[in-house]
């Protein structure tokens, strides 16, 4: 397998991208990461295996037209991922990069696996059963909007030119080195913070970084797969109280407060507005996007791809929280 053409893997420095590019390279699959300038002298130590690193930013259409030259297929992690920001950083990297990937891989002729998101699905969350056939929801913020468009711009190259895509959305993608729902939640659970919302009772849609590799790269490899898309999670109904109450004890904190949606959802407008006319950069203290994630009960069904795909998804809840756990207590 080492003569052949490379996979191109972009994000392939962060959370997910390191764990897909392990994953091909211990396939056998020789791996080109695409990785910003300023982490290209460094990034080769992260990598084991037969993986090429080339420097390039997403939004510069010359330097993914040259990486994608001669790749047999593409996986595109990277976006700005976040629920707050400048729009224009959303528009530039998600939006205008994900357009230079879909030109690379129609020139290439090859298979596109865009790695999008849940927040695909909007103010829909919470309200429906989000399957694959379900449109896209109201967004709630410029994460949401930009993965809408993201998909957008792909289906409208699939029709018009060809590509062969293959959609995956992840759900609330946590493990050892995740700086979103285990870092970051920490945080906030060391500081006292409530961080749940009516009780927590609600189901988290929790996806093991392990879950979303399998069906990145199965995606990539089943030829049934072209066209379709995919929720990728663990098919749990482990509920936020229990994901951030295990969190919490693990790191020492007390059990989390909780508040009523109603509130939060007021808070979360007030607090946009207020920092939005400030011009501030710094996020508020909560928004609309993050309610729509830990307030909403996840009902993102994963048959799909238990079925077209074969996944099982590879790591049990129980053995993952103890895994957090010991890197809590390096």
């Amino acid at each position: 397998m080492a003569g052949m053409e490379p996979v191109l893997v972009t994000g392939a420095t962060g959370f997910i991208g390191r764990r897909v590019v392990a994953r091909l390279a211990a396939d056998g699959v020789r791996v080109r990461a695409l990785v910003l300038p300023a982490e290209a002298a460094t990034a080769g130590a992260a990598f084991a295996g037969d993986v090429e690193v080339r420097a390039g930013d997403i939004s510069d259409a010359a330097a993914v037209a040259a990486a994608a030259r001669g790749v047999s297929g593409i996986i595109h992690l990277a976006a700005v991922v976040g629920d707050w920001g400048p729009e224009a950083l959303f528009e530039r990297v998600t939006v205008q990069g994900t357009r230079n990937i879909i030109d690379g891989a129609v020139a290439a002729g090859v298979r596109l696996v865009l790695a999008s998101s849940i927040v695909f699905y909007g103010d829909a969350l919470g309200r429906d059963v989000c399957d694959e056939a379900h449109p896209a929801g109201r967004p709630l913020g410029h994460y949401s909007r930009t993965k809408q468009q993201q998909e957008q711009l792909a289906r409208a190259a699939e029709a018009e030119r060809g590509l062969a895509l293959v959609v995956v959305r992840p759900g609330n993608v946590y493990g050892v080195g995740s700086k979103l729902w285990v870092d970051e939640v920490v945080t906030q659970l060391r500081r006292g913070m409530p961080v749940l919302i009516d009780g927590g009772h609600q189901n988290a849609g929790l996806a093991h970084v392990d879950t979303v590799v399998e069906v990145l790269v199965r995606g990539l490899r089943t030829p049934a797969a072209r066209g379709r898309s995919y929720n990728a999670n663990d098919g749990g109904d482990v509920t936020w109280a229990r994901y951030f109450g295990d969190l919490a004890r693990l790191c020492g904190a007390r059990t989390p407060r909780s508040l009523p949606r109603w509130a939060v959802d007021g808070l979360a407008r007030v607090g946009e507005a207020v920092w939005t006319r400030l011009g501030r950069a710094s996020r508020p203290p909560i928004t609309r996007e993050a309610v729509n994630l830990v307030g909403s009960h996840h009902r993102t069904p994963i048959e799909r791809a238990r079925r077209e795909l074969g996944l099982v998804p590879p790591v049990a809840y129980d053995d993952a929280i103890r895994a957090i756990g010991r890197s809590l207590n390096r």
